[in-house]
């Protein structure tokens, strides 16, 4: 199993080096758990914010596909006065606290399968600084995934903003990928008109 891991993860680019070493992405330990029929189930999302802070909080249970029996559970919090995610709309905020519970389920079970495929038993998610370690087309995998998410046209004039700004810091952060971001938010509110 950790081998099948580590070639999934490394030809999916699911993994971020930081500091040296490998963390994978929640998708990687949903591949892992995967391929023992343990998939994960958001029970409980909670808002705690206030007038200076967007705050969620998130639990995820670990299910085992073949009895439905709970295997684990992960908790996690998300805040826009995090480094990384200050700036972020509130279904950013939300659906991060449930990603980093969904990694925590699954670490708390599996993270000794992740270890013996070359990876920390930490998920990339759990670690600061995980953006400036991302190569320019991880970075652009997951700018593409939060435009896709997207309901409204307001989110993605946000979106387009945000990219425009500032042109050349943006390309220097996405590189040959930027164009191709702009032109993705743009046929995106072609088609919502």
């Amino acid at each position: 199993m950790a081998v099948v891991l580590k070639a999934h993860v490394v030809k999916s680019e699911l993994y971020t080096n930081i500091k040296g070493k490998n963390y994978a992405h929640v998708e990687g330990w949903q591949f892992a758990g995967g391929l023992l029929g343990l998939y994960p189930k958001v029970t409980k999302v909670i808002s705690l914010s206030n007038d200076k802070e967007i705050k969620w909080f998130a639990k995820v249970n670990v299910v085992d596909k073949k009895n439905k029996e709970v295997v684990s559970t992960g908790y996690a919090l998300c805040s826009n006065k995090e480094q990384n995610r200050k700036g972020f709309d509130e279904y950013a905020i939300l659906s991060m606290a449930q990603t980093r519970a969904i990694g925590k389920a699954y670490r708390n079970i599996l993270g000794w399968v992740m270890k013996l495929s070359g990876y920390e038993s930490t998920p990339a998610e759990e670690m600061n600084g995980r953006e400036e370690s991302l190569t320019d087309n991880q970075r652009y995998i997951k700018a593409t995934q939060m435009i896709d998410a997207c309901k409204s046209v307001d989110q993605l004039k946000k979106w387009k903003e945000k990219f425009t700004v500032n042109v050349k810091g943006q390309k220097k952060i996405y590189g040959e990928n930027y164009d191709n971001l702009i032109k993705r938010i743009d046929d995106r509110l072609k088609k919502s008109k």
